[in-house]
C-alpha cells in the first residue's frame, strides 16, 4: 500500500486526536508460540479504481485513484491458509490460499525449528465489496499475491543468540545527505482540526532561499462504522503560490488547486482564539465533500514538516 510518505505520520496523529479511545480488553497470554502472518493482494474494482488488501495490526481494504483513498480496518481471521474478514454491510472476503512457489528462511546455525515460508499465488474464494453510494464495486473469486509465515517465534536458540528476519535487513540508503539538503529550507505545516466531524485538512510546505518549493494539501476524514475504522482522504500537489507562509507574523493563506477547491488564511493572535477563515471545499470518495468551513475547526501553523524530516 504505496502512499506519500509524509501521510503516514499525518493520517497516524490525527486519527490519535479525532478518534475516541476504545477500551480494550485485556490481551490473554498466549499458550503456546504462533507464527506470523503477513499476506497482500491486489484487486481489479470499477470506475477507474483500484483495491489492495493486507494485514497490519488489523485486515485493511485500501480502495485508491490518483489524489484519493479510502482505508476500511476490520479485525478478521488470518491463517496460514488464507483470510475471513467481513465490512459490515459493505463486502465479505473469504479466501484460501493456493501457492504457486514458495522460497524458505532457514533458522539461524545453532537454533532449531521449522523454516519461515514466503509464497506467492492466488487467494480464492468470494471476494465482494459495494462502497458507499456505490463509488465502488468489486466481486471476484480470485487474486494474486503473497502470503509469508515467519516462524521466529516458534525457533529455539541459544541465549545469546539474536535473529533476525533477511527479508527485514535494513538497506543502504540517501536519507542523511537528503535530510541535510532539506534542513536548508524552511518548513511549514498548517492544520485545521475539527473533533467535531473528526476531520482534517492540511497544507505542507519547504521553501528554499529564494521562496521555491513545493506545496501539498490534504483533506481527511475519520470515521466508525458497524466495526470498521474508515479513512477517507485526499491530496494534491501544488507550487509555492498555493501556499504563501509567514511564521515571523503568524500568518498564512492557502489556494489549493483542484480538485480541492476554495481558499483560506490563517492569523496567529496572542491571547486569543487563532483566526482560520475558509471556504475550501475537499473531494472524498464514498461521502460528501469535506466542508473545511464548516463551524468547529481550529488551525494552528508550525516550523515542521511531518515525520520530522
Amino acid at each position: 500500500m504505496t502512499r506519500p510518505p509524509f501521510l503516514v505520520p499525518v493520517l497516524a496523529i490525527a486519527a490519535l486526536l479525532l478518534t475516541a479511545p476504545v477500551a480494550a480488553a485485556p490481551a490473554a497470554e498466549p499458550a503456546t508460540r504462533s507464527p506470523s502472518v503477513d499476506l497482500q493482494f491486489g484487486l481489479a474494482a470499477n470506475h477507474g479504481l483500484h483495491a489492495e488488501v493486507a494485514n497490519f495490526e488489523q485486515i485493511t481494504l485500501e480502495i485508491k485513484r490518483k489524489g484519493h483513498f479510502v482505508t476500511y480496518e476490520v479485525p478478521g481471521e488470518v491463517t496460514e491458509t488464507g483470510l475471513k474478514a467481513q465490512f459490515g454491510a459493505l463486502g465479505l472476503i473469504d479466501v484460501t490460499f493456493e501457492a504457486t512457489k514458495t522460497s524458505t528462511e532457514e533458522p539461524p546455525k545453532g537454533c532449531t525449528g521449522e523454516p519461515s515460508t514466503i509464497s506467492e499465488g492466488f487467494f480464492v474464494g468470494t471476494i465482494e465489496f459495494t462502497g458507499e453510494r456505490e463509488y465502488v464495486r468489486i466481486d471476484s473469486t480470485r487474486a494474486r499475491g503473497t502470503l509469508s509465515v515467519w516462524r521466529e517465534s516458534e525457533w529455539h536458540c541459544p541465549r545469546h543468540k539474536r535473529l533476525r528476519r533477511l527479508h527485514g535487513a535494513s538497506r543502504p540508503s540517501t536519507f542523511g545527505s537528503r535530510r541535510e539538503s532539506e534542513a536548508e529550507k524552511e518548513p511549514a505545516s498548517l492544520v485545521a482540526i475539527s473533533h467535531r466531524c473528526r476531520c482534517l485538512f492540511a497544507a505542507f510546505a519547504r521553501r528554499d532561499s529564494k521562496g521555491r518549493g513545493q506545496s501539498t494539501f490534504v483533506g481527511a476524514k475519520f470515521e466508525r462504522q458497524e466495526g470498521m475504522e474508515i479513512t477517507r482522504a485526499a491530496y494534491v500537489d501544488a507550487g509555492a503560490s498555493a501556499f504563501v507562509f509567514d511564521h515571523k507574523a503568524g500568518t498564512a493563506r492557502v489556494r489549493p488547486p483542484q480538485p480541492f477547491s476554495g481558499h483560506a488564511t490563517f492569523k496567529r493572535r496572542p491571547h486569543k482564539r487563532d483566526l482560520w477563515r475558509s471556504t475550501i471545499r475537499v473531494p472524498l470518495l464514498g461521502a460528501d465533500p469535506l466542508a473545511v468551513y464548516a463551524p468547529g475547526y481550529r488551525a494552528r501553523l508550525v516550523r515542521a514538516f511531518p515525520g520530522g524530516e
